[in-house]
């Protein structure tokens, strides 16, 4: 499991979460760092903030679309944009979660993520 947030309390909180639902998970502040992280295997999902400076989260999903590197997203923001919502979703996210984020639509979230890993 992979986070990619570029707000270290919000990376720090997430990280907490996904460790308590019972779950191993990497954070990255910015894209960049994650793509120098060595390729996962499966199964596995990665985490990403939408709004991050340098690349975006969806600019990140579409870097790794279709590579080695290509694992189910799920999106998160604290920008309740439907617009970017859709637009996330209809590029392949398995969800968009709004911040703050519910615990129980993440755990959700990842296990949807992970059972099309």
């Amino acid at each position: 499991m992979f986070l990619v947030d570029d707000d270290a309390s919000v990376r720090r909180a997430l990280q907490r979460l996904i460790q308590s639902a019972g779950y191993a998970v990497e954070t990255f502040a910015d894209a960049a760092t994650y793509l120098k992280r060595p390729t996962a295997t499966p199964p596995a999902c990665i985490i990403i903030d939408i709004r991050m400076p340098d690349m975006t989260g969806i600019e990140l999903q579409n870097a790794i679309a279709g590579t080695k590197r290509a694992l189910p997203v799920v999106f998160i923001t604290g920008h309740g944009d439907e617009d970017v919502r859709a637009q996330a979703l209809g590029a392949g996210a398995v969800d968009v979660l709004f911040k703050p984020i519910d615990e129980a639509a993440l755990v959700a979230a990842i296990e949807k993520a992970l059972e099309g890993a």
